[in-house]
């Protein structure tokens, strides 16, 4: 049974409580960890370590890194616990955001290592990485694939592919006019594309649709949270990778941003599976528990 719509229960509560003790734990860290402490903690590729790559994560360099990275984690957490209220089980949720938060901060800071400092040598050995991004970017990758559990468990496989398929190309169109990750020419392939499918969608179903606007509008308590979910990794994908410099004159890590995305799909979907199959064998006939006669 899925949890009641509407009313915050007191497991709501607590479950709310424990997302915003991180945000307590980043804000606290950056004000009041002694700046000798705080450095100690940071990712530094000239010596690079597990316990550093998972600590630097923790660590900001200004407030506006720290405010720019809370508020990120609020949107795209608050997104991903709305879908939850219509799971079945919390499970696979909790258990995705632990594996994000622990394997996202050592997979992209090492990942980072590797290719800047192994593959290319583009940093020197007291170059160093801090920041929650990273993790940020991971539970973007837990939105998107909750979503496309979302949509797929209460409308079907073929809403599931709609959804992440409109994400990706949405994605895809925003980054063309918001960074130089791809071109102009792209951006005007990818909105001629987008705009054909669209307006064939509009011509070939137009009789559908008075009757497609009433289904929305009836389903609308479960289509908004998808929607909004949408609209969020949308616009987290076209900051995630820009290429320019930010205020700071640094370079976004596009490439922490990219590992810790792919670190949440890959997380999410694994506990997703297991949780399936899990459940299913629980329900075999042959996996019963039963009183011994013996």
């Amino acid at each position: 049974m899925s949890r009641r719509q509407g009313a915050l229960t007191s497991t709501d509560a607590m479950e709310i409580a424990i997302l915003s003790g991180v945000v307590g734990v980043l804000v606290t860290v950056h004000f009041f960890l002694p700046e000798a402490l705080r450095s100690q903690f940071v990712f530094t590729y000239g010596e690079p370590t597990v316990v550093s790559a998972w600590t630097a994560a923790i660590i900001h360099d200004s407030v506006s890194h720290l405010a720019s990275n809370v508020t990120w984690y609020a949107i795209v957490m608050a997104s991903a616990y709305a879908l939850t209220t219509t799971w079945e089980r919390r499970r696979p949720f909790w258990l995705a955001l632990v594996g994000c938060l622990v394997l996202a901060p050592p997979v992209t800071k090492l990942g980072e290592y590797w290719l800047l400092k192994l593959q290319w040598n583009l940093v020197a050995d007291a170059t160093t990485a801090r920041g929650f991004s990273g993790v940020v970017s991971a539970f973007g990758g837990l939105l998107y694939v909750s979503l496309a559990r979302t949509a797929t468990a209460k409308y079907g496989y073929a809403a599931g592919v709609a959804t992440t398929g409109t994400i990706v190309l949405g994605a895809l169109s925003a980054l063309a006019f918001t960074s130089a990750i791809l071109s102009p020419s792209v951006a005007v392939v990818l909105c001629t594309i987008v705009a054909s499918a669209i307006g064939i969608g509009i011509v070939r179903n137009r009789p559908k649709i008075p009757t497609w606007r009433a289904w929305a509008w009836s389903q609308r308590d479960g289509l908004l949270p998808i929607v909004v979910g949408c609209v969020v990794v949308v616009v987290l994908l076209s900051q995630l990778f820009q290429v320019q410099l930010d205020e700071m004159g640094r370079f976004v890590s596009v490439i922490a941003h990219g590992t810790g995305f792919a670190t949440g799909m890959i997380v999410t979907a694994s506990v997703l599976v297991t949780e399936h199959l899990g459940h299913r064998s629980t329900k075999k006939p042959g996996n019963r528990l039963g009183t011994s006669t013996e």
